[in-house]
């Protein structure tokens, strides 16, 4: 699990830089505390999904851009794992993209 919050911490520093946006912006955007973004970043915490999806939406991304390619926290998985990985994903941000 540590590898998977390091992951997302280093895909979302990635697109908050991309965005040329500091913490302290993306949390204001986001709604979110900095501190707790900086602990997002670091990979510290586990958000929570309504936390995933403010940062998305505040980056202008959808909700599974937010995650590193799989061959990059996932290296032993099974296809059949990854497929189930990719498909939860995929429900998730359909689900999320309609509110």
């Amino acid at each position: 699990m540590k590898k998977i919050r390091q992951g997302l911490g280093r895909r979302i520093r990635l697109l908050r830089k991309s965005n040329g946006l500091t913490q302290e912006q993306l949390a204001e955007r986001a709604g979110l505390c900095y501190k707790y973004v900086g602990e997002i970043e670091r990979g510290e915490v586990n958000p929570s999904l309504k936390s995933m999806v403010a940062v998305a939406t505040a980056l202008g991304v959808r909700i599974n851009d937010l995650f590193p390619s799989e061959n990059d926290i996932f290296p032993n998985f099974a296809p059949r794992d990854l497929r189930l990985i990719k498909e939860a994903l995929s429900l998730l941000n359909s689900t999320f993209s309609k509110l």
